[in-house]
């Protein structure tokens, strides 16, 4: 029997050897620099479009003159845009000129419509006799001023100029000697339409206390009502509007507050002017307050044809002082030219 053994493994080459690793080899190494990049070629600008079509040598002459036509209507046409938005621009601001340099009231359509009040000229208080105090406001001392020139005077519709007025020395006024008494000029025959003024800087006259009789319809209870409270001084001033209202404004002047009280509780309850035959108390409680005047205010019964009572009458009471207002129209005489005379002439007077 053959005995199969198994071979042995053939012999292999013995593995070399490993070279020993360097030192230098476990020291850090620096990092390799960037790779510099090459440089980049400079750009390479770019004609413009109107130097490619002039420098196009493949254009015709016609091509070129074609687009030359066309630039020239370009700006034909920006030169006219210009010049419609200047005008535009000057239309708008001649515009907003019109509208805001005149008066709101000259702008047709924006204009308010009138109510009949009256355009004055600025009022001044008249200068007091050297020595002598003004009024206190309270109804309770005497007025030492010019009487004359305590009246309203004259409103531009009227004809009067917009001057205030002057005052001249008040030497012949009644205040002149120191009390109030009456004015030696005054003449027993005047007229109470003597004094009527043809404008607010004109002074207006003196006429006597009986002037104003004629102007009532019981002349005799006035009268009586003058002599017992003696009267000192009377003065008057007339005009008539536009519109045709007729004002008259009469002021009288007593030696004491008590003789004109008398004089004015008197005609505000018995008396009526001829111009206002049937009148009747009308209300006056939302008017602008003047302190140290009374105020009794009546109206026609007599209506216009625009409902405004034919006559208006006003009694102010102020210290030594009674004035009479008066205001006809057979149209009607407006509440607000009514109201804005009392208020003025209770001003001048408080």
């Amino acid at each position: 029997m053959t005995d199969h053994a198994t071979p042995p493994p053939p012999a292999s080459d013995p593995l070399p050897p490993v070279p020993p690793v360097p030192a230098s080899a476990w020291a850090p190494q620096a990092p390799a620099a960037p790779p510099v990049p090459p440089p980049a070629a400079p750009p390479v600008a770019e004609p413009a479009i109107g130097a490619l079509e002039f420098t196009d040598p493949a254009q015709s002459p016609e091509a070129l003159a074609a687009q030359e036509a066309r630039r020239a209507r370009r700006r034909k046409a920006a030169v006219r845009w210009s010049c419609a938005a200047l005008v535009f621009a000057l239309a708008g601001t001649g515009t907003a000129l019109a509208v805001t340099a005149p008066e709101r009231t000259d702008i047709p359509g924006l204009a308010t419509a009138s109510d009949g009040r009256y355009t004055f000229p600025p009022l001044a208080l008249p200068p007091l006799p050297s020595g002598k105090a003004a009024p206190d406001g309270k109804g309770t001392s005497l007025h030492y001023a010019d009487l004359r020139h305590l009246l309203l005077p004259v409103p531009k519709e009227a004809g009067g100029s917009l001057t205030a007025p002057a005052f001249p020395a008040p030497t012949a006024s009644p205040a002149a000697s120191g009390s109030p008494t009456a004015p030696p000029t005054a003449s027993p025959t005047a007229s109470p339409t003597a004094a009527a003024s043809p404008g607010p800087a004109a002074v207006a006259d003196w006429v006597p206390c009986d002037a104003i009789l004629a102007e009532q319809q019981d002349p005799a209870k006035l009268s009586h009502l003058l002599l017992e409270n003696a009267c000192r001084a009377a003065t008057v001033r007339e005009w008539t509007a536009s519109d045709g209202t007729r004002t008259q404004i009469r002021l009288l002047r007593f030696g004491s507050t008590g003789e004109s009280w008398g004089t004015y509780n008197s005609l505000r309850a018995k008396s009526a002017p001829k111009a206002a035959p049937d009148t009747k108390s009308t209300s006056h409680e939302d008017w602008d307050t003047v302190d140290g005047v009374d105020l009794t205010a009546l109206e026609s019964t007599a209506n216009g044809p625009k409902g405004n009572p034919t006559a208006r009458v006003a009694y102010l009471s102020a210290a030594d002082i009674l004035a009479v207002i008066t205001m006809t129209n057979p149209d009607g005489v407006p509440t607000a030219p009514f109201r804005q005379v009392v208020t003025l002439q209770s001003d001048l007077l408080a």
